[in-house]
């Protein structure tokens, strides 16, 4: 990379060192390799009603269902949850973490990426 100087009467330029550049062509799908496994969870969620008196016939009855889909963190000493990471780096370490309640879950489905 060449800069030229301000000075205009001089036409000098420099020389400045650059970064070393990256390889586009490294195939990072052999890069990471997760002990950790995808799944997608359908579960019930815990909600509160709205702040204000209620009868019987005005309780909302309808579920209120999520969607999560994330590595599954095994062995996290917490024998009622799933402990679901959004984020992980190649080197194991996660992030964006939630805890979903066993007894909420629907369905769990393993995702396998080819």
């Amino acid at each position: 990379m060449t800069r030229v100087t301000k000075n205009a009467s001089r036409a000098s330029s420099k020389k400045i060192a650059s970064a070393p550049r990256r390889s586009n062509k490294k195939d990072f799908s052999k890069t990471f390799t997760h002990k950790a496994k995808i799944y997608h969870i359908v579960w019930r969620d815990a909600y509160s009603e709205v702040d204000e008196w209620h009868d019987f016939d005005s309780v909302d009855t309808n579920d209120y269902l999520c969607e999560t889909v994330g590595y599954l963190i095994e062995n996290n000493g917490k024998d009622n949850y799933y402990t679901i990471a959004s984020t992980m780096t190649q080197d194991d370490f996660f992030s964006c973490v939630i805890n979903i309640p066993k007894a909420m879950v629907i369905s769990k489905k393993r995702l396998l990426i080819k």
